[in-house]
């Protein structure tokens, strides 16, 4: 829900005293999309596209957890000489797999699932016990049987698998879940440090090594959570989008098929569809040449003229009898309703035998057969409007009690019509076989259907009553010029000749602007409900396609057409142009990555204090600038949103450094570079806290005292290096952190991650390979520097796997609704130019008073996620 940028201020103007602006941030607050939902009783729908979508993240957690798994063991077998050790891991993994892989199958059924929530909680809180309790079981096992102490092997992917994949709608849930994780783990710590003097087991489980779990714990749960409300902000904001795209849509569709109506009953289709054309054109490279189109106000006339020979036509003139003795004995009022209910009639019938009205001029109507489109039966449908009409006049005679009648000519040949004019256009047709239907209808009889021998010739004559022409006929000048025989005709009591067209008619003539009364008539409609449905469903959820094997719905081809234009690894489009677009649009949660990146370095700053127990001033200067450089941009980033706390919509002028503030922050906000900028500076702060660590390791010193402690058996003093396992729990949440962040290319952040992914494993295998290999690992007989290895590894791909699919689905709802707003642009091309050539048919106040909320509408700027 991103607006367009507003212009750029002088320098000096930025800094003045300013107002409080958070009308865009207000749009990506969660509470105020959760209320837009209830608000527009959409929350049924987004529960439903939220099962969708959960049940896509489990499919693409399926293989991942199958790889981790499959691959974990692997490792484990292949590095390991004393296999017999872990027939009991094969098992106790084995189990974990299978079981969780069948009790999430479930969640496949959507339909069941959809009707039953609580089965997705249920399984999801069972699948990640059993996670759990294997993984403690598994160390237990191996602790108390063949005397191992081990490290966790699964803690933190179980809190990744709980916060970023399993199907738990609720957020409060899924941190109650992952907390609930955390403490059994913790509790498991601390019954081994309570029943266990061991020295091993203390530098395992340490109460100094058990307070940087917990906050490795913490920062692991603030990271899952930020996602969380990070992915249902996104989602809730792109389904309120796609509901406006599609309302308008589909109003704006309707609009403009009443305006191509209006259009159509004044032009004939093939003249207006050029002149259409060719304003569409004009309007088109008007925009590219940056030229601003002002409608009304200085509307420039267009000038055409569009000439056509039709061959084969009739043409039916029609007058009302006894007319101008109406005009002097009925009132206006009564006079206009006679007149609204007896054309009103007459265009209906037109509609139904295709024949284009051209005009009526008080009382005289005509209109011409095989106009629009040929017609081999042009002659008998314009003789059966004109017996139609003649019934119609009749029925509004006798329940009026008015002296009315219709005389009618009818008369077939051929006619030049067309469009001329500069100031205003005009359709009209002109012919010698024009002016003989005219003089047919002058001279013909009230009742009656007067046609020439040439319409005769082209009728069946055993539908109609035939006598011959009156004698008027016989003596114009003008009939005479062209001799030829003339009839009299009316219905032989034919259902679909002589039935009469009723039109409801009301007591006072309101003619209502178009669009004015749009929420009533949409809210109303099934239509439009069923539509919103329907396009709900083709949003896009991702993911992996079990559709024949657990019963899905069917990929949706608009889906799939969408999906071929991202890449597969770094999910960029292939399209320059619109990733350029999608990376500029700004990020609105820009707050929300700042407070986390701010709780995570806290972490950071916090383990490498406790594990790093040599007091120097350089760790105290470079803690202190990072964690300077994290509050900063924390209050920058919450300033705004403070103020607006403090005040809301109180109407108060903030201080220059106030505005400055105010203005930077925006500016990060909106702009690429910067928050890559911020991005790479947040990153940095992290590695320069994780690096106090490595330069205050004593290697040579630590390799000395590991030697001599188990010559001499003394308990070896730990303080010369730091805890190997607190320092990959430190790059695994900064692993993690460099993924979470919004609006930062998903390619910037994969290369980020394999660097520090590569960075670690050769401190690990290289730098510090001894500290690494005297330290616990998850398996026996496993190398405890494997055990590191793999624990980084498995946030990479687990990292990888989450930010590829919140970025898949967040892609292709933007191309999405890029799509359409390209088809609403070309729809409002489409009613500028209907409306201007409405100004060029119609008097100037009648296109305003019906275009007016119209133009309006289409004008608003469009949010965009």
């Amino acid at each position: 829900m991103n607006h367009t940028r507003t212009t750029k201020q002088p320098y000096r103007e930025r800094f003045r005293p300013c107002l409080l602006d958070y009308t865009d941030e207000r749009l990506w607050e969660q509470s105020y999309l959760r209320a837009k939902c209830k608000e527009l009783n959409l929350e049924k729908e987004y529960k439903k596209y939220q099962v969708r979508l959960l049940i896509s993240y489990l499919t693409v957690f399926f293989p991942l957890f199958i790889i981790v798994m499959v691959c974990f063991e692997l490792v484990a077998f292949i590095s390991v000489e004393y296999t017999q050790i872990h027939y009991m891991d094969f098992l106790f993994n084995g189990m974990t797999l299978l079981l969780v892989i069948s009790l999430m199958s479930i969640n496949f059924y959507e339909s069941f699932v959809s009707r039953h929530r609580w089965v997705m909680v249920v399984t999801s809180v069972l699948s990640a016990y059993i996670v759990v309790f294997f993984d403690i079981v598994q160390n237990t096992y191996h602790y108390y049987y063949h005397g191992w102490s081990l490290n966790s092997s699964f803690d933190v992917f179980v809190l990744c698998m709980i916060y970023m994949f399993l199907p738990i709608p609720s957020i409060r849930g899924a941190a109650l879940l992952a907390t609930s994780v955390s403490i059994a783990y913790v509790v498991y710590f601390l019954h081994f440090l309570a029943l266990d003097n061991n020295q091993t087991v203390r530098d395992i489980h340490g109460f100094d090594v058990i307070s940087v779990d917990i906050f490795h714990y913490l920062g692991f749960n603030m990271m899952g959570i930020f996602f969380r409300i990070m992915n249902d902000t996104i989602v809730r904001a792109s389904f309120l989008d796609r509901h406006q795209f599609i309302k308008e849509e589909m109003w704006l569709r309707q609009a403009l098929r009443q305006e191509s109506m209006l259009v159509d009953s004044i032009l004939p289709p093939q003249i207006a569809k050029p002149i259409k054309n060719s304003i569409k054109n004009k309007i088109m490279q008007a925009e590219i040449e940056f030229e601003r189109f002002s409608m009304g106000v200085s509307r420039r006339s267009e000038n055409f003229m569009a000439i056509q020979i039709h061959p084969d036509v009739t043409i039916l003139y029609a007058d009302v009898v006894n007319y101008t003795h109406l005009t002097t004995t009925l009132t206006v009022d009564k006079l206009v309703k006679v007149l609204h209910d007896l054309y009103g009639r007459f265009d209906v019938a037109a509609s139904q035998f295709k024949v284009q009205r051209i005009k009526f001029l008080g009382d005289c109507y005509y209109c011409v057969a095989g106009l629009a489109e040929p017609d081999p039966d042009h002659a008998k449908m314009a003789v059966s409007l004109g017996i139609s009409m003649i019934a119609n006049i009749q029925e509004v005679r006798a329940e009026r009690g008015l002296d009315i009648d219709m005389r009618i000519g009818v008369h077939s040949g051929s006619l030049l019509g067309g469009v001329m004019g500069e100031a205003k256009l005009q359709f009209d047709i002109w012919g010698a076989d024009v002016d003989i239907a005219s003089r047919l209808e002058a001279t013909g009889k009230p009742g009656y259907v007067h046609v020439s021998g040439r319409t005769l010739s082209n009728l069946n004559t055993g539908d109609y009553i035939i006598m011959q022409g009156t004698e008027k006929a016989q003596k114009d000048p003008v009939l005479q010029k062209h001799p030829m025989s003339t009839y009299l005709l009316t219905s032989a009591v034919h259902p679909n000749i002589s039935k009469s067209i009723a039109v409801q008619t009301r007591s006072n003539l309101i003619f209502q602007t178009l669009g004015q009364n749009r929420k009533t008539q949409m809210g109303g409609s099934l239509s439009m409900q069923d539509k919103l449905r329907e396009e709900f469903e083709k949003m896009p959820v991702g993911g992996l396609d079990f559709g024949s094997l657990c019963c899905r719905r069917k990929s949706n081809d608009r889906e799939d057409k969408t999906a071929r234009q991202l890449g597969i690894f770094c999910v960029a489009f292939r399209d320059s142009s619109l990733e350029w677009s999608y990376l500029e649009q700004p990020d609105l949660i820009f707050k929300s990555s700042m407070l986390l990146a701010w709780g995570i370095g806290c972490c950071l700053i916090y383990i490498q204090v406790v594990t790093n127990k040599i007091i120097c001033t350089t760790c105290i200067v470079i803690d202190l600038l990072a964690f300077s450089l994290l509050t900063t941009l924390v209050c920058i980033a919450w300033y705004k949103k403070l103020c607006w706390w403090r005040y809301g919509q109180e109407f108060k002028k903030f201080n220059s450094w106030s505005c400055k503030i105010f203005h930077l922050f925006e500016k990060i906000q909106h702009s690429f570079v910067l928050r890559i900028t911020v991005y790479i500076m947040i990153i940095v702060s992290y590695y320069m806290v994780i690096l106090l660590i490595l330069i205050n390791c004593d290697q040579n010193e630590y390799q000395i005292d590991f030697i001599e402690s188990k010559l001499f058996r003394y308990e070896m003093d730990q303080e010369s290096c730091f805890h190997p396992w607190a320092f990959t729990n430190m790059m695994a949440l900064i692993l993690g952190m460099s993924y979470t962040f919004a609006r930062i290319p998903f390619a910037l952040k994969t290369i980020i991650g394999c660097c520090e992914a590569v960075a670690y494993l050769l401190i690990v295998c290289f730098q510090y390979v001894f500290l690494f290999q005297h330290s616990a690992t998850t398996t026996p007989y496993l190398r405890a520097e494997i055990a590191h290895c793999i624990r980084v590894c498995m946030m990479l791909i687990t990292m990888y796997t989450k930010e590829r699919q919140t970025e898949f689905n967040t892609k292709m709802n933007y191309k999405l609704n890029v799509d359409l707003q390209k088809k609403q642009k070309a729809a409002d091309v489409t009613n500028q130019s209907i409306i201007i050539l409405l100004n060029n048919i119609l008097p100037s106040h009648v296109v305003v008073f019906r275009s007016r909320a119209l133009s309006q509408f289409s004008s608003q700027p469009r949010p965009l996620l």
